[in-house]
């Protein structure tokens, strides 16, 4: 994990993609999109449906190893508005059990934007010390922890092209990578996910076996 500074206090990021806000023991991921193998098996593509039960699996080993007490889901958590329709019973008990454990605050996100479940409050954002958490950054100045644009960046190094997912920290912006089996990435480069950087960023890129923090004016060259 990389370790840094954000607004006074201090946040580490993980190879998976969680924000740990280090000294209120929070974890802080986004876009899990949890049921979007099921979306995609009954619309006819032949993927495994499982990818929810590896999800939250993988999610609370990591919660139990970094002795978290808060966990903050920045939205998209579910695929759409009828995932918690199409979850296993295994599933269900798996993520009901994460509920019960930890104080979970749930974002809106623009997928899962009507769905309700006993047990979870939504909230269009929360705040904490002064910093905002939503589901997708804003242009307003105010210090904000979000997600929704599933980062990643490519980097050209010798003859090879690398694509990872990354986490963008801007001033007063970080914009989380994806966490969720089947995501996706928007590249770095590309808009509307690019006018949130600026010279000053740091880019963190998530590789298998390490995070590397690059700041953005000495990538340009790279990508």
């Amino acid at each position: 994990m990389k370790t840094f500074e954000f607004k006074g206090h201090e946040f580490s990021i993980s190879l998976d993609g969680i924000l740990f806000w280090l000294d209120k023991k929070i974890a802080i991921i986004s876009d899990l999109h949890l049921e979007k193998g099921s979306s995609f098996a009954s619309g006819g593509q032949l993927v495994p449906p499982y990818d929810s039960l590896e999800t939250l699996n993988k999610l609370l080993e990591s919660l139990e190893k970094n002795q978290v007490k808060e966990l903050i889901l920045l939205g998209d958590t579910f695929h759409d508005d009828q995932a918690i329709e199409r979850m296993s019973n295994d599933v269900i008990a798996l993520l009901k059990s994460i509920i019960d454990k930890y104080k979970v605050i749930f974002i809106r996100g623009n997928h899962d934007n009507k769905l309700r479940m006993d047990g979870m409050i939504f909230y269009e954002q929360y705040k904490l010390d002064g910093i905002h958490f939503i589901h997708e950054a804003s242009k307003k100045n105010f210090y904000q922890i979000t997600g929704h644009f599933h980062p990643v960046a490519s980097l050209k190094v010798n003859s090879k092209k690398i694509i990872s997912k990354c986490l963008i920290h801007s001033d007063n912006l970080m914009i989380l990578p994806s966490y969720g089996h089947y995501t996706g990435g928007l590249n770095i480069t590309k808009s509307p996910l690019k006018e949130f950087i600026n010279i000053n960023s740091i880019i963190y890129l998530l590789s298998k076996k390490s995070v590397y923090k690059l700041p953005f004016k000495k990538m340009k060259n790279l990508l």
